[in-house]
Protein backbone atom coordinates (compact mmCIF):
# COMPACT_ATOMS: atom_id res chain seq x y z
CA UNK A 1 0.00 0.00 0.00
CA UNK A 2 1.57 3.28 -0.94
CA UNK A 3 1.11 6.12 1.35
CA UNK A 4 0.01 9.90 0.14
CA UNK A 5 2.04 12.86 0.77
CA UNK A 6 -0.34 14.04 3.55
CA UNK A 7 -1.02 10.61 4.90
CA UNK A 8 2.83 10.42 5.00
CA UNK A 9 3.59 14.10 6.64
CA UNK A 10 0.52 13.10 9.57
CA UNK A 11 2.12 9.87 10.30
CA UNK A 12 5.71 11.65 10.83
CA UNK A 13 3.87 13.88 13.43
CA UNK A 14 1.82 11.76 15.02
CA UNK A 15 2.31 12.10 18.61
CA UNK A 16 1.61 8.43 19.62
CA UNK A 17 4.87 7.45 17.81
CA UNK A 18 6.82 9.58 18.99
CA UNK A 19 5.24 9.05 22.64
CA UNK A 20 5.86 5.30 21.96
CA UNK A 21 9.62 6.43 20.74
CA UNK A 22 10.22 8.11 24.46
CA UNK A 23 8.91 5.09 25.99
CA UNK A 24 11.27 2.89 23.50
CA UNK A 25 14.56 5.40 24.62
CA UNK A 26 13.28 5.10 28.40
CA UNK A 27 14.11 1.56 28.60
CA UNK A 28 16.74 1.50 26.66
CA UNK A 29 18.51 3.99 29.01
CA UNK A 30 17.80 1.86 31.49
CA UNK A 31 19.58 -1.23 30.15
CA UNK A 32 22.68 1.02 29.89
CA UNK A 33 22.51 2.36 33.46
CA UNK A 34 23.60 0.17 36.58
CA UNK A 35 20.74 1.15 38.30
CA UNK A 36 19.02 4.41 39.33
CA UNK A 37 20.76 7.30 38.72
CA UNK A 38 22.51 8.95 41.20
CA UNK A 39 23.28 12.43 40.84
CA UNK A 40 27.06 12.87 39.43
CA UNK A 41 26.88 9.24 37.95
CA UNK A 42 29.04 9.06 35.09
CA UNK A 43 28.53 6.11 32.45
CA UNK A 44 31.17 5.68 29.46
CA UNK A 45 30.33 3.55 27.06
CA UNK A 46 33.14 2.64 23.75
CA UNK A 47 31.80 1.13 21.16
CA UNK A 48 33.72 -2.04 20.16
CA UNK A 49 33.87 -2.18 16.77
CA UNK A 50 35.22 1.13 16.25
CA UNK A 51 38.12 2.83 17.83
CA UNK A 52 37.83 6.08 19.99
CA UNK A 53 34.38 6.10 19.69
CA UNK A 54 31.45 5.84 22.19
CA UNK A 55 29.32 7.77 23.85
CA UNK A 56 29.21 9.36 27.57
CA UNK A 57 26.00 9.94 29.74
CA UNK A 58 26.27 11.95 32.95
CA UNK A 59 23.33 12.84 35.70
CA UNK A 60 22.89 16.29 35.88
CA UNK A 61 19.61 16.54 38.24
CA UNK A 62 17.45 14.28 39.97
CA UNK A 63 14.32 14.71 41.30
CA UNK A 64 11.32 12.53 42.95
CA UNK A 65 10.16 11.86 39.26
CA UNK A 66 12.26 12.97 36.86
CA UNK A 67 16.30 12.79 36.03
CA UNK A 68 17.83 15.12 33.66
CA UNK A 69 21.27 13.10 31.79
CA UNK A 70 24.00 14.78 29.57
CA UNK A 71 24.74 12.27 26.74
CA UNK A 72 27.81 13.05 24.69
CA UNK A 73 28.78 11.27 21.71
CA UNK A 74 32.17 10.77 20.30
CA UNK A 75 33.98 9.28 17.10
CA UNK A 76 36.34 9.83 14.64
CA UNK A 77 34.75 13.24 13.14
CA UNK A 78 36.12 15.92 11.25
CA UNK A 79 37.16 18.82 12.92
CA UNK A 80 34.39 21.12 11.81
CA UNK A 81 31.91 18.68 12.37
CA UNK A 82 30.85 20.16 16.17
CA UNK A 83 30.47 17.22 18.69
CA UNK A 84 26.99 16.12 19.68
CA UNK A 85 25.94 16.73 23.21
CA UNK A 86 22.30 15.71 24.13
CA UNK A 87 20.35 16.82 26.90
CA UNK A 88 17.63 13.99 27.71
CA UNK A 89 14.68 14.06 30.61
CA UNK A 90 13.59 11.30 32.25
CA UNK A 91 9.98 10.60 33.37
CA UNK A 92 10.04 8.23 35.46
CA UNK A 93 6.23 8.07 36.08
CA UNK A 94 5.23 8.47 32.47
CA UNK A 95 8.77 5.56 31.77
CA UNK A 96 9.24 8.11 28.93
CA UNK A 97 12.92 9.76 28.04
CA UNK A 98 12.61 12.68 25.75
CA UNK A 99 15.45 15.03 24.13
CA UNK A 100 15.16 18.26 25.36
CA UNK A 101 18.39 20.03 24.56
CA UNK A 102 20.39 19.38 21.35
CA UNK A 103 24.12 20.69 20.77
CA UNK A 104 23.38 23.37 23.69
CA UNK A 105 20.87 24.54 20.88
CA UNK A 106 17.39 23.85 19.78
CA UNK A 107 18.41 23.65 16.66
CA UNK A 108 19.21 20.29 14.61
CA UNK A 109 23.03 20.77 13.10
CA UNK A 110 22.83 19.61 9.87
CA UNK A 111 19.71 21.95 8.95
CA UNK A 112 22.10 24.89 8.16
CA UNK A 113 19.68 26.56 5.39
CA UNK A 114 17.45 27.39 8.60
CA UNK A 115 17.78 30.28 11.23
CA UNK A 116 18.65 28.96 14.26
CA UNK A 117 15.28 30.62 15.90
CA UNK A 118 13.74 28.46 13.20
CA UNK A 119 12.40 24.77 13.73
CA UNK A 120 11.66 22.46 11.42
CA UNK A 121 7.75 20.67 11.72
CA UNK A 122 9.43 17.38 12.68
CA UNK A 123 12.64 18.62 14.44
CA UNK A 124 11.75 16.72 17.91
CA UNK A 125 10.77 13.55 16.30
CA UNK A 126 14.51 13.75 14.74
CA UNK A 127 16.02 14.47 18.25
CA UNK A 128 14.28 11.45 19.75
CA UNK A 129 14.84 9.16 16.73
CA UNK A 130 18.78 9.81 16.78
CA UNK A 131 19.07 9.25 20.55
CA UNK A 132 17.03 5.64 19.52
CA UNK A 133 19.77 5.03 17.40
CA UNK A 134 22.23 5.94 19.60
CA UNK A 135 20.92 4.03 22.72
CA UNK A 136 20.28 0.98 20.48
CA UNK A 137 23.91 1.48 19.12
CA UNK A 138 25.17 1.34 22.73
CA UNK A 139 23.37 -1.87 23.35
CA UNK A 140 24.08 -4.20 20.69
CA UNK A 141 28.15 -2.71 20.17
CA UNK A 142 29.20 -1.51 23.61
CA UNK A 143 31.02 -2.13 26.78
CA UNK A 144 29.95 0.02 29.69
CA UNK A 145 32.13 1.71 32.56
CA UNK A 146 30.47 2.91 35.21
CA UNK A 147 32.42 5.99 37.32
CA UNK A 148 30.27 7.12 40.31
CA UNK A 149 31.34 10.63 42.06
CA UNK A 150 29.23 11.88 44.69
Amino acid sequence: MTLSVSERRRQRHNLQRLHGECELNYVRLLRLMPGPPQLGQSIGVDFTHESNSGMHLRTDEVTRYTHLLSISAKSARPEWLPEIQIKVRIYHDAKMAEVVEWCSDRTIPWELAEKSSMQAPDEKWQWNMFLSDLLAHGLSHGMSKVKVSL
